[in-house]
C-alpha cells in the first residue's frame, strides 16, 4: 500500500517536472503563454488607465446669438465630459469639421431660442452624436440632459421668484427632493475596472490553450506522444496520476500569472483589489485546472502546432461575449447561457470579479465554486481519456 502511494506519488512529480521541461523548450510555447499573459495585463491595464476621458471636442451651432442660447454653450463647456471647439451660425460648417474627425458631436441651439423662451413656449435643442462609438454617444447626450436639467431649473427658479416666491420655496418646488447616486464597486465609473479583471481570466486561458495546443500538435505531428510520456507504463491507474502531474506544472504556472495579475497590475495601475488573496487563490485552482484539463483535451483536434493557434484565437471573442461582459447573460438566448458554462472563463470571470470587485467571500459564491468543481471533474475525465487515447494509439 505504501509502496504503491510512493510510486504514483514518484509519477505525479515526475509527469510535473518533465511538462516543465517541454513547455520551457518550446519557445512558441514560452511566448504565447507565459509572455503573452504578462503583455496582456501590463499593456491592456496602461492603456484603460485613465478610466474615463474628458473634454469630448464638440462644435456649437448657436442660430439663437442672444443671451440664454449663449448661456446654453457656455454651460454644455462647463461640463468635465465635453469641449466646445468650434462656436458658429452656419450648421454645414460644422458637419464639414465633424466629418474631418475634428469633432465627436453637433449641439444646434434654434432660432429665437431666447424669444421662444421668454415666451413661455418650449423650444428644442438638437444634439447630433457619434453613435457609432458608444461612449461618445453616452458622454454628449449625458453632458447636454445634465446641463439642460440645471438650465430648466434656473428658469422656472425665476420665473417663480418674479411671482414673488421666496428663493427656498422656489428651490423646494422645482425639486421636491434630491437623487444621490451611488456607483457600486466601480466608483469611478472607470472602464479598466469593468473591462480589465475579466481580460485576465479570458486572456489566460484563450493563450494557455493555444500554448498546450501547439505542444499537443507537435507531440502528435512527429508521432512522440506515447513516448514522450512513456514512464507511465504498466502502472494502475497510470493515466490518471499522469494527467494530474502534468496540470500541476500548468496550476504552477498560470497561478503565479495570475497573482501577477492581481498584485501588481492592479496596484500599479490603481485598480480596486478588494477581495482575501487566500480566497482568491483558492477560487482560481478550479479555473485553472479547468482550463489545463481543457487544454489536455483539445489535443484530440490538433494535428499539427499551427491549428490551435487558428482555431483557439477565433474563440477567444465567444469566449469574451459569453462571459457576460459585452452583453448581460439575461439578454442571452436560454440554450447560450445553458451551454456558456462549458467554458471555464464564464464561471471564472463570474466568481473572480465577484472576490475582486465586489469584495466577496469565497462562501457568497460557493454555488459558482462548487460548480466550476464539477467543470474541472468533467474536463479531467476527458483529459484523462485523451491522454490514454493517444498513448495507446502510438503504441500500437
Amino acid at each position: 500500500m505504501l509502496r504503491n502511494l510512493i510510486s504514483n506519488l514518484a509519477l505525479i512529480i515526475e509527469a510535473c517536472k518533465r511538462e516543465f521541461k517541454l513547455i520551457f523548450s518550446d519557445s512558441a510555447v514560452v511566448m504565447s503563454y507565459m509572455l503573452s499573459v504578462m503583455l496582456v495585463g501590463f499593456f491592456y491595464s496602461y492603456v484603460y488607465s485613465h478610466e474615463t476621458f474628458d473634454d469630448l471636442p464638440i462644435a456649437i451651432v448657436d442660430n439663437d446669438q442672444a443671451k440664454l442660447g449663449q448661456q446654453v454653450g457656455r454651460m454644455i463647456d462647463a461640463t468635465h465630459q465635453l469641449k466646445v471647439v468650434y462656436k458658429t451660425s452656419d450648421f454645414d460648417a460644422a458637419k464639414e469639421i465633424y466629418d474631418k474627425g475634428d469633432i465627436r458631436g453637433i449641439i444646434t441651439i434654434p432660432k429665437d431660442f431666447t424669444k421662444d423662451m421668454q415666451k413661455g413656449k418650449v423650444p428644442s435643442i438638437s444634439v447630433y452624436a457619434d453613435a457609432s462609438y458608444m461612449l461618445y454617444y453616452k458622454q454628449t447626450i449625458g453632458a447636454v440632459m445634465v446641463s439642460m436639467g440645471t438650465f430648466n431649473a434656473q428658469v422656472e427658479v425665476n420665473k417663480a421668484m418674479a411671482k414673488s416666491t421666496p428663493m427656498d420655496q422656489a428651490v423646494a418646488t422645482r425639486r421636491p427632493f434630491n437623487v444621490t447616486a451611488v456607483p457600486l464597486y466601480n466608483i469611478n465609473v472607470g472602464y479598466a475596472t469593468f473591462l480589465m479583471p475579466v481580460v485576465f481570466i479570458i486572456a489566460l486561458q484563450t493563450l494557455q490553450l493555444t500554448a498546450m495546443g501547439i505542444m499537443g500538435g507537435t507531440l502528435r505531428e512527429s508521432g512522440r506522444f506515447a513516448q514522450v510520456f512513456a514512464y507511465a507504463e504498466k502502472r494502475r491507474f497510470g493515466n490518471v496520476f499522469l494527467t494530474f502531474g502534468r496540470s500541476l506544472a500548468y496550476l504552477v504556472i498560470s497561478m503565479v500569472l495570475l497573482l501577477i495579475e492581481v498584485l501588481i497590475v492592479l496596484h500599479v495601475y490603481n485598480l480596486p483589489q478588494r477581495g482575501k488573496l487566500i480566497e482568491i487563490i483558492v477560487f482560481l485552482i478550479p479555473v485553472i485546472l479547468a482550463i489545463t484539463f481543457l487544454g489536455m483535451g483539445l489535443v484530440n483536434f490538433f494535428k499539427r502546432r499551427e491549428d490551435a493557434i487558428m482555431s483557439v484565437t477565433v474563440f477567444s471573442i465567444p469566449a469574451l461575449m459569453i462571459s457576460g461582459t459585452s452583453w448581460p447573460t439575461i439578454a442571452f438566448p436560454a440554450w447560450i447561457e445553458n451551454i456558456s458554462v462549458l467554458a471555464p472563463s464564464t464561471l471564472g470571470v463570474k466568481g473572480f470579479v465577484s472576490l475582486t470587485q465586489f469584495g466577496a467571500s469565497l462562501s457568497e459564491i460557493n454555488d459558482v465554486f462548487i460548480k466550476m468543481w464539477g467543470l474541472c471533474i468533467f474536463y479531467f475525465i476527458f483529459a484523462v481519456w485523451t491522454n490514454r487515447r493517444f498513448r495507446r494509439e502510438e503504441n500500437k
